[in-house]
């Protein structure tokens, strides 16, 4: 029932395209090439907990149904080929459960196809989606986490503001 409550979900969003390439809502069947994409993902973090993850399919797979049932998953698109994503869950606030949040977890570019327009396309499809779902009062805003090793694409001049930064520690 998750499953295709999930695609039908999915089929009303999203699908834009330029040339030979596509930003869509991902399906059930993009599941596999997604979760390669979270494991380059992880493997590029800065932090080394991530690296070599050994991710519970199950587990994951149901993950990602609930980002598409409540979130977004993008996936896009180069000659027919997902070369990236951006996954959005919905959340609410800690101390205040009515406020909700759409907070991106992963942007990722293959690094062969970063330089092209694919990641600024994705991000523009999830300002899209996070506008409908604040007209549509689904959540009160939606957010984007900006790593160390993240592109500088100016977010500050395309509307976005910083509100918080984290930290880990690496010891003294």
């Amino acid at each position: 029932m998750v499953q295709a409550e999930a695609e039908a979900q999915a089929e009303t969003l999203v699908e834009t395209s330029s040339l030979d390439s596509m930003i869509r809502t991902a399906t059930i069947q993009d599941f596999d090439r997604i979760m390669e994409m979270m494991i380059n993902f992880a493997n590029s973090s800065p932090f080394s907990a991530q690296h070599n993850p050994q991710y519970n399919d199950q587990y994951v797979r149901r993950l990602l149904c609930q980002f598409i049932q409540q979130g977004v998953i993008l996936v896009g698109e180069i000659k027919g080929e997902i070369q990236g994503m951006l996954i959005a869950g919905i959340a609410p606030d800690v101390w205040l459960p009515n406020v909700k949040a759409m907070k991106e977890i992963a942007w990722w570019v293959e690094p062969e196809h970063r330089g092209s327009s694919l990641g600024y396309r994705l991000l523009k499809e999830y300002v899209k989606c996070g506008e409908k779902m604040v007209e549509k009062n689904i959540i009160d805003t939606f957010t984007l986490t900006n790593m160390e090793i993240s592109p500088d694409f100016n977010l500050k001049k395309r509307g976005w503001r910083p509100i918080e930064t984290n930290y880990v520690y690496e010891g003294v």
